[in-house]
């Protein structure tokens, strides 16, 4: 004799409350899901940007600091007594001598600029001891974009001496 089998064994499709369940568990988990994926894509671009315009602004002073310990004589400290000229003559100016250097962070929509300060003091402030004035802080302005279309600017700086 041969065994009964139960209707209930062959059943291979999913009934309609079943697909139901699962629709509504779809619409109510991927939407949250979604936005915490694009809010993390979000900050890990504002990150990589930050990162971006700290590697920049690290490069170009490094070029300058090569610059002012230079035996070269256009170079050195006493060529940022004219800072104009120090960074933009044509061709031999610090803008144009880094530009290569600097075309795949501009590329990506991250700008620099520099400021030579006049001579101060180790506090970085203009002495009335015109001796104790050996020092120029040089501050690298990096502007960037972040990921909601804001723009982030990141000031570094450091001072220099020919001592």
């Amino acid at each position: 004799m041969m065994p009964m089998r139960c209707q209930s064994c062959f059943r291979r499709g999913l009934t309609l409350i079943e697909v139901v369940t699962m629709v509504l568990v779809l619409a109510i988990a991927v939407p949250p899901t979604l936005e915490i994926m694009m809010s993390n894509s979000a900050s890990r671009a504002n990150v990589i940007n930050t990162a971006r315009a700290s590697m920049l602004a690290s490069n170009v002073l490094e070029g300058i600091l090569a610059d002012v310990t230079s035996s070269d004589e256009s170079l050195g400290f006493d060529a940022l007594e004219n800072a104009n000229a120090y960074l933009t003559t044509p061709t031999t100016g610090f803008y144009s001598r880094m530009s290569l250097a600097t075309q795949s962070y501009e590329s990506l929509g991250l700008s620099y600029s520099v400021t030579i300060s006049v001579l101060v003091g180790a506090d970085g402030l203009v002495s009335e001891t015109e001796s104790e004035n050996v020092f120029r802080t040089i501050t690298v302005r990096v502007s960037y974009p972040s990921a909601d279309g804001a723009a982030y600017t990141l000031p570094v700086a450091l001072m220099v001496s020919s001592l």
